[in-house]
């Protein structure tokens, strides 16, 4: 197989087990903490950040969305109180998005399921192969803009 058949045919192939992985994800993740994997990355996103806020266009890029998508997927979580549009700290004059407490509560405990899914996916995975799939993700997913 070429090089382009392999690149295209792994694409492809990592478009269908991401789908595969949310629908799982979506279902347990709904029943037992009332998200969807899009909700738990986004607050994900902010439960890492320092100080559990993070600018609006910086979260935006690490989500691969549009800040009109970013806006969409915020206000209901603003709604039931798990995360917040706020002001930036000090001089910073940029919006930022805030996890509020009820929201790290809920991600924390989210954050097992998840990690329950992710290691049984892989589970047929040997360490090397995991990690060299890794670094190529890692590599796919580098800021392309500079």
């Amino acid at each position: 197989m070429s090089n382009d058949a392999l690149a295209f045919s792994f694409c492809m192939d990592l478009g269908r087990a991401h789908a595969g992985l949310t629908l799982q994800l979506d279902a347990d993740l709904g029943a037992f903490h009332g998200l969807n994997f899009g909700d738990f990355t986004l607050l994900y996103q902010l439960l890492r950040a320092e100080q559990g806020r993070m600018p609006m266009a910086e979260l935006a890029r690490a989500l691969g969305l549009p800040m009109s998508g970013l806006v969409r997927k915020i206000v209901p979580l603003e709604k039931t109180g798990l995360a917040e549009r706020v002001a930036g700290p000090g001089a910073d004059t940029r919006r930022h998005a805030a996890l509020r407490p009820g929201g790290r509560q809920l991600v924390q405990g989210a954050v097992m399921t998840v990690e329950a899914h992710c290691r049984d996916a892989l589970r047929a995975v040997d360490a090397q192969h995991l990690s060299a799939a890794h670094a190529a993700l890692l590599a796919m997913s580098a800021d392309k803009t500079h």
